[in-house]
Formats: structure tokens, sequence, C-alpha cells
């Protein structure tokens, strides 16, 4: 039984290439199947004419057989499948004709109940829809001039067959037939759930692999405002760090006056003006150091915790900013920020937020301006019917024509030379719409830049 199984998927193989197509290939196996299956029934049908001593008709079944063999030879050595393919049909189609002819009647030989199978098995053969229409039209035209010439080849009489034969050949046809058929449908059942399978596990593949970029990206956005607010906390600590040491200098000062009874009271109000000075500008300065190290932690952990909370957006959208500005200067790009006048109360997920504000405040960095140009981001928030608009526009070189339709794709980027990927704007892109409920486009009509309209629901439901 293997072998024969590896002798049928063999054969099922001879028409093929390394080049050809899966579609291309299934084509191929069909016309196999088709010349294998007439091939087994006319070996039946011709031993069993030969057997009642009709060897005219008993010629047709195995005369197919034989023209079979040596087309799937040739088919073996050219690769020829389209002339491979027109022979083995016509021969599928003409011999329940023919095989009719030899026995004298459609009816009596019951060749129209395999025969109506030929047409199905024909059509998975074809490549486009109108071949496969035509090779129908001629199946149902072959069998309806087969119909209207059976009582005149009857009336003949030229072979008498006997009822029984009749009747055996009507029972392996129908046998043969209920055979093939229930072979394709266990044939396609199991291709459909191998192929349902397949693509609950693609989609289970690329659930995780978003996830894994997403989570990539987080870090990375993560690990640029590390580097971000790092280089910004370091001015007011060295600040602060000089003013600490105006203290230090000044109270060594006034302890060795103290110690040589030399205290002026001149020499007390400048110390006590300079402790001021001093105290005004490291109470301030860490202050701001204070504040970038709470924005930076909020942001952070709101990026790597994705719980529903609720915030107030122009404040949050603010301490955003605030832990991005080095990066803003270190690339000499001016912000202006036109936050809505109104407090914007949200209950959604911060975070994602944080995400998409950060990608596109890179992408913009990173793809909007030439080097000689003044750099501008503006950054707008309105709200309306429940819910929040959020606008990011530059004054760049713009988004060509043909990428705009792309832009938010995967891995679709103008620098990929310079270390782009690709997946900032597809992150974004499936942060909004599918974390946050909302739509993210391209103002296209902008003769000048880029213009990103996010909008999103105010309040999500856990």
């Amino acid at each position: 039984m293997q072998t024969l199984l590896r002798a049928i998927q063999f054969l099922s193989t001879i028409a093929d290439t390394a080049d050809d197509t899966a579609e291309e290939r299934r084509q191929h196996s069909f016309l196999i199947y088709i010349g294998l299956f007439m091939s087994t029934g006319g070996f039946f049908w011709g031993s069993i004419a030969l057997y009642s001593g009709l060897p005219l008709a008993a010629s047709i079944p195995y005369g197919y057989g034989f023209i079979t063999t040596l087309n799937f030879i040739y088919l073996y050595y050219s690769k020829d499948f389209q002339l491979a393919q027109a022979i083995q049909l016509a021969l599928s189609l003409l011999l329940p004709f023919l095989f009719q002819l030899a026995l004298g009647g459609f009816v009596s030989s019951g060749a129209q109940v395999f025969w109506a199978i030929t047409a199905i098995l024909g059509a998975f053969t074809f490549k486009n829809s109108n071949t496969i229409i035509i090779w129908f039209v001629l199946y149902i035209v072959l069998v309806i001039f087969s119909g209207l010439l059976d009582e005149s080849i009857v009336a003949l009489k030229l072979v008498e067959v006997p009822s029984h034969i009749s009747i055996l050949f009507f029972t392996i046809n129908i046998c043969a037939v209920s055979l093939i058929i229930f072979s394709l449908f266990y044939y396609f059942v199991g291709s459909e759930k191998k192929y349902r399978d397949s693509l609950h596990e693609n989609l289970e593949y690329l659930k995780n692999t978003q996830k894994q970029l997403v989570e990539s990206e987080k870090m990375s956005a993560l690990g640029g405002l590390v580097a971000g607010v790092a280089h910004e906390v370091n001015t007011p600590l060295g600040i602060s760090i000089t003013a600490a040491s105006i203290f230090q200098t000044n109270i060594k000062a006034l302890e060795k006056a103290v110690s040589e009874n030399t205290l002026s009271k001149k020499a007390l109000d400048e110390f006590i003006a300079d402790m001021k000075d001093a105290d005004e500008i490291l109470l301030k300065n860490l202050d701001r150091a204070a504040l970038l190290i709470r924005n930076f932690k909020k942001i952070s952990v709101d990026q790597s915790n994705e719980e529903l909370r609720e915030f107030e957006l122009n404040e949050y959208i603010e301490e955003i900013i605030s832990t991005f500005r080095s990066e803003l200067r270190h690339n000499k790009v001016s912000l202006d920020l036109q936050l809505n006048s109104e407090p914007i109360e949200m209950s959604s997920y911060p975070g994602s937020i944080a995400q998409i504000m950060i990608n596109l405040l890179q992408n913009s960095i990173v793809h909007a301006f030439k080097e000689e140009q003044d750099k501008k981001i503006t950054i707008r928030t309105e709200q309306s019917d429940e819910h929040a608009t959020i606008i990011c526009s530059d004054n760049g070189k713009g988004i060509d024509k043909d990428m705009i339709e792309k832009v938010f794709e995967p891995f679709v980027t103008t620098k990929r030379n310079k270390g782009g990927t690709g997946l900032g704007l597809n992150i974004a892109y499936n942060l909004v719409t599918q974390q946050l409920g909302g739509t993210i486009k391209i103002e296209e009509a902008l003769e000048k830049g880029a213009c990103f309209i996010i909008r999103i629901p105010c309040h999500l439901k856990s």
C-alpha cells in the first residue's frame, strides 16, 4: 500500500518544475489524477468488455490507458503541461463517447455516470474562469449530442449488450464516481483544515511578533528618553552643585572671620545676600531636576504598564515634551505647543499616547527636515463630541504622494540605509486604532510639511 501511495505521489509531480507556484502544482496533480482515475476505470471497463466478447469495445478504454501512459512519459521529460493537458482532457472527454458507440448506446453503457465527473475534474486543471466555462460548455454539447444519437444507435443494434453487463458497468461507474467525489471532498476538507490551522498559527505568530515589536519600540523610546532626561537633568544639577559650592566657600569665609574676630556688618550683609541668591538658584534648579525625573518616571511607568487611568491630556503632553526637549534642542528643532484652552479629561491609556507622541516626534526629526532650514514642529489639541484630537505637524519637506498610502505599513522607510526600521508610524497606527479605538490620518492638502491628525475617544471602557 505504501509503495502504491509513493508511486501515485511521484506521478503527481512529474510535470512540476522548481519555478512552479503552488497553484500550478495543484493543476498538474489534478491532471495526473484524471488520467489515473480514468485509466483505472478503463481497465475495468476493458476487462469486462473483453470477457463479454466485445473486443472492439475493450480496445477503447485499453487504448485510453496506453495513450495516457505515453502522454505522461512525454510530460515527464518535456514538462510541456499545456500540450499534455490538451491531449489528456480530449481523451477523457471522448472516452465515454466512443465507448458508448462501441457498446451500442449511451444509456446502456452507463458511461454517462462516470462521464459527469470528468467535467468537474477537468475544471481543476485550468488557470482562468473563461477556459473553465468553455470546457464545461463543450462537455454539455457532447452530452446533448450523445443523448440525441442514443436512440438511433440502439436501433441499429450494432452490439447486443446483455442486461447484466449494463448493470455491472453502471455499478462500477457509480462506485468510481462516488470514490472520486469522496476523495475530492476529503482532499478539500483536509486542505481547508490545514489552511485554517496554518492561518491560525500565522495569526498568532503575527500577534506575538507585533507585541514584541511594540515592546522593542517602547524600550527604544524609553532608551531615548533616558538619554534625553539624563542630559536635561545634568544642567540643573550642575548649577545646583555650583550654588552648593558657593554655600561652602562663603560659610568657610564666615567661619574664618568669626574665629579671627574680624567679621564686619558689611561682610555679614554680603554673606546673607550671597546665600539668598545661591539658595534661590539651588531651589529653582533642584525643582527643575525633580520635575523632569517625576515626568520621566510617570511616562516610563505608563509605557511599561497598559492600565486604563484618568489624566488630563494637555498636562500629560507637556510632561512628554519636557522629557523630549533635549532631543529637540540637539537637532535644532523648535516646538510650538498650541494646547486646547480648556482641560481635556481622559480615561484612556496614557502609555500608548506617550508612545504615539514620541514616535511622531522622532519621525519628524529623522525624516521631515533638511539640514539648512529652520525646523519647527507644532502640536495642537482640540476636543469635540467626546473625542480628543491631537494634531502634529511640521514645516519640513513633506511626504511623497506615492508614499502617503503606504506610510503606516510596516517596514516602510526612506532611511533604511541610515538605521530607519519603518516601524515607528506602523506602531503608532496600531496603537491609535486598536488600543485607543481612534483614527490617525495624514492631511494630504498641505503644500509644505506633513500633518498627522489623531482622533481618539476621551473615555474608554475598561
